[in-house]
């Protein structure tokens, strides 16, 4: 299993141990673990499977996101994109929030942090406590609307509810 973390703006491979998720045939292939001291983010993505394209998967943003609960979301994205015929894998991002920090400085730090993943290997969509006002503050900061679905439709985007999967 490819494990990432960055360091200093730096992406190094490293060994994770007990991150309660088990590598099968299908995957996870990148695990991303990622903190800003500048605003405290932390956060991680969990690419599953690029089988059929870029891994596409929500950021759940929740004091309690556990790397478990996001590795069986980001399968469950493998599943239900295939099932779909959609050309996307599966994937999903967790950042842990308390609701208290400044939301969108943290979308944004998580967005910087991720780039080196989208939108090659992950494209985010909304989740819990994102909408698309922080998916189209994930594509102001990169610079491109393929870093996210679920963008207002101002920046082209669909409503979430209206099948940005």
């Amino acid at each position: 299993m490819k494990t990432f973390l960055l360091i200093g703006g730096i992406i190094k491979e490293v060994e994770m141990m007990n991150l309660e998720v088990k590598q099968d045939e299908w995957g996870p292939e990148k695990i991303l673990s990622v903190y800003d001291p500048k605003t405290g983010m932390k956060g991680f993505t969990i690419v599953d499977n690029t089988a059929l394209g870029p891994g596409k998967g929500g950021i759940r943003m929740v004091p309690d996101v556990t790397v478990g609960e996001v590795f069986g979301l980001a399968r469950a994205m493998t599943w239900k994109n295939a099932l779909a015929e959609l050309p996307f894998g599966g994937a999903k991002s967790g950042v842990i929030w308390d609701g208290k920090k400044d939301k969108e400085a943290l979308i944004r730090a998580f967005a910087r942090a991720v780039k080196p993943l989208i939108p090659d290997y992950y494209i985010a969509g909304p989740d819990m406590n994102t909408t698309e006002k922080e998916m189209a503050a994930i594509a102001d900061e990169l610079g491109t609307n393929k870093a996210s679905t679920g963008k207002p439709s101002e920046m082209g985007g669909l409503p979430h509810e209206l099948g940005s999967t």
